[in-house]
């Protein structure tokens, strides 16, 4: 028993350290590869960084490096450990691989072309976002600023919307400090990186399932679901009608990756547990990948 605990400890590091690398490959390959080659910026950490080493001349993956651990500390004095612990490891890896990448003279598009490196950035840097997020990885920049700014100083405001405004005023920034349509540039980006991530996290069609689990370990369960996923759960009172017994049951509308993550820990918490999966049509409401209740339906 205590062999094969080992054993699956062993296999969640690796697989926690292979999206690691691979997240931050792709990020840094997004910055050092396409973005400062062809003379763009970016939103978020990104966009910080580039605008200081453009009157700054520091190394850009030091500087990165000095916001991501300030970042950290940021966090960990405003919301604690276990917030911290989703972004450290990226915080460091990003610096440490984009170190290596700034020793090589490349460029990954043959020659400028600053439209198509906008989409390209954006590809990449959402590609990276989404598979960190996966895992529950960030790599400590506005995201992580902006969970601050939210359960500290403004809880009646989403975080996607303080998002909005920290890139919103970066870019708005850079239009200043580059020129206007650098910042446009920057804005396709943005888009595409959040286009992109959506689609890793939600799938690519965007599908909403119900899963329902009848669990011995229902607090376990729901405590996962709204502190590691950051889903909604709703939890009733079944009756078994051969046993006759009250169980408290577990209901959570997610993406159908989601839904594997959740499989994945009732199998390490709960192998009895009793799981039914339903696709959804349509779902109205205000969390995330939700259906305005207020819009028509495209389905």
């Amino acid at each position: 028993m205590m062999d094969e605990k080992k054993s699956d400890k062993g296999k969640k590091f690796l697989r926690s350290a292979i999206v690691v690398v691979c997240s931050a490959f792709a990020g840094s390959a997004a910055q050092i590869f396409v973005m400062i080659p062809n003379g763009l910026t970016s939103g978020g950490l990104p966009g910080i960084v580039r605008i200081i080493t453009h009157f700054m001349p520091w190394n850009y993956s030091l500087v990165y490096y000095c916001f991501g651990m300030a970042v950290v500390a940021l966090v960990y004095f405003t919301l604690g450990w276990k917030d911290v612990q989703k972004i450290i490891a990226l915080s460091i890896a990003y610096p440490v691989i984009m170190y290596g990448m700034e020793q090589v003279d490349f460029s990954l598009l043959s020659h400028k072309d600053p439209f198509l490196a906008s989409v390209l950035v954006g590809v990449l840097y959402g590609a990276a976002t989404g598979i960190g997020y996966i895992d529950g990885f960030s790599s400590g920049g506005t995201d992580s600023i902006a969970r601050v700014i939210k359960f500290r100083l403004m809880k009646h405001v989403p975080i996607g919307r303080i998002m909005l405004f920290l890139d919103g005023s970066v870019i708005v920034m850079s239009a200043f400090v580059f020129d206007r349509n650098v910042a446009f540039y920057a804005l396709i980006t943005v888009f595409i990186t959040s286009k992109i991530t959506e689609s890793i996290l939600l799938g690519i069609s965007g599908v909403q399932v119900s899963v329902a689990v009848i669990t011995n370990e229902p607090q376990l369960l729901v405590d996962f679901v709204m502190h590691e996923m950051h889903r909604g759960v709703t939890t009733y009172t079944s009756t078994g009608e051969y046993t006759k017994t009250e169980r408290r049951s577990v209901q959570i509308i997610c993406s159908p990756r989601e839904s594997l993550q959740i499989k994945s820990f009732l199998a390490e918490h709960d192998e009895h547990a009793f799981v039914t999966v339903t696709k959804l049509s349509s779902v109205w409401g205000l969390g995330r990948g939700f259906s305005d209740i207020h819009e028509v339906d495209n389905n």
